[in-house]
């Protein structure tokens, strides 16, 4: 049995909390998880998971094993992550996190120039809107907004978003603009209920600063599904900026209150301290910085 691959399949089922995921992971057959650990545990003689029909969870000596194993299998790729540092060689996989609306509009675009500049770095991009825990999930880096709640992670700014409002010429064409912030309240506004606050609209324009309860005609939580419902016309949207420059260039919509925005929004590249020395990761971070350093000069 290759120890190395045993001891890599035990931790990824772990971290997964399945066999049939850390088969996908790993590009491997369920059975053949499954064989390796089995044979793992009976090379040390002992049982290192309790396998149910519904979960799996680790024995008081599995759950040492896994935390040394883990320290072990983190220090040899730290080692060959040096190396290859020194060779100017990155490769290996990086498994990233994006909130769904925001990898589509931005970083599923970003990422194949990253892929090209470093053609033996495997990408595994997941979109969705839910919390994922990073080392649970197999996560290399998540890209996420909001304060940092968890201390083992390290933090990289990306940027602030802007959030504008915006409607089409046809809805405005039907309906006198709003003059000042509390004209919302007469207004079809199009909600993102994933906000904190999605009935209560918050702008400023320099110091000054109001909370705006508006009345939604329709609620989506996907921005870019918001987009779309202002640009058919349905009412007056209050979404990020990256989201609509193209159809504010092609006059599909046009900016409300212009020198109103909503309240700034920070999102962060959010990564395992481990990582730091890793090559791989910090020429994702650096790219990802640099990346979004361009879409912040190119709206300025």
């Amino acid at each position: 049995m290759d120890r190395f691959s045993s001891l890599t399949v035990f931790r990824r089922v772990v971290e997964r909390g399945s066999f049939s995921a850390a088969a996908r992971d790993l590009n491997y057959s369920n059975a053949a998880v499954s064989k390796m650990v089995k044979d793992l545990e009976a090379e040390l003689g002992a049982q290192l998971i309790v396998r149910t029909t519904r979960s799996l969870h680790l024995t008081e000596i599995g759950q040492t094993y896994f935390d040394q194993v883990s320290d072990l299998l983190d220090g040899l790729a730290a080692a060959d992550e040096q190396v290859r540092a020194d060779t100017g060689t990155p490769r290996g996989r990086l498994r990233i996190a994006a909130p769904m609306s925001f990898g589509l509009a931005t970083v599923a675009h970003m990422l194949p120039r990253f892929a090209a500049r470093y053609p033996d770095i495997r990408i595994d991009l997941v979109m969705n809107d839910q919390f994922v825990d990073l080392v649970d999930g197999g996560f290399d880096l998540a890209i996420r907004g909001g304060a940092l709640a968890d201390s083992s992670l390290r933090a990289r700014k990306l940027l602030d978003i802007r959030r504008i409002l915006c409607a089409a010429p046809d809805y405005l064409s039907r309906h006198t603009p709003p003059a000042t912030p509390k004209d919302l309240v007469h207004h079809a506004c199009l909600v993102y209920s994933g906000a904190q606050s999605p009935d209560i609209w918050h702008v400023h324009n320099g110091a000054d600063q109001a909370a705006i309860p508006v009345r939604s005609v329709f609620r989506a939580n996907s921005s870019l599904a918001v987009r779309e419902a202002a640009r058919s016309g349905l009412g007056i949207a209050l979404v990020p900026d990256l989201y609509v420059r193209d159809a504010l260039s092609s006059g599909d919509l046009v900016r409300i209150l212009p020198d109103w925005d909503g309240a700034p929004h920070a999102l962060f590249a959010l990564y395992p301290a481990h990582r730091e020395q890793s090559l791989k990761h910090r020429l994702l971070i650096d790219f990802l910085v640099e990346e979004f350093a361009g879409l912040t000069s190119a709206r300025a």
